[in-house]
């Protein structure tokens, strides 16, 4: 039987409030001050699944090379990049020319450790989905003194 992961309610709306108050929009200033980039939180789900999470993030528009995942224990990192160009020519007349750049990231830690061994990232339709498996826990071994 699935279950979702729950932090505490205080501290989960807190975190939501401040992180989309803050990006709200999608626009951060960068290190250069005249130059303004778009920075989107992805949305995601987070499934627990018994010996491993399941974790659904979207990301419209990305490419699946463009895509980077990271884990450090329980700590998993996602970030995209999405980059396009559409013109639109009459002839050898330019009439019309849009650029577009966006980025995606998220990073969030999990109950329990996570172990790369077994682990599965499939891109499909501009939905990410994880299969995590959870590390096994070591058991404590109380050793007899002679």
């Amino acid at each position: 039987m699935s279950q979702i992961v729950r932090r505490e309610p205080v501290s989960f709306l807190f975190d939501e409030l401040f992180s989309d108050f803050f990006n709200r929009g999608g626009w951060q200033v960068s290190a250069r001050p005249t130059e303004l980039t778009t920075a989107v939180r992805a949305r995601m789900d987070v499934l627990d699944k018994g010996d491993k999470y399941a974790v659904v993030l979207d990301l419209p528009g990305v490419r699946k090379e463009d895509i980077h995942v990271t884990i450090e224990g329980a700590r998993v990192a996602v970030s995209a990049e999405s980059k396009g160009e559409k013109e639109v020519k009459n002839g050898d007349k330019l009439l019309h020319t849009e650029r577009h750049a966006s980025s995606y990231a998220r990073s969030f830690e999990l109950p329990a450790e996570v172990t790369e061994e077994g682990a599965d990232a499939a891109f499909e339709n501009g939905v990410l989905r994880l299969t995590l498996p959870k590390r096994a826990q070591l058991l404590s071994k109380r050793l007899a003194v002679r």
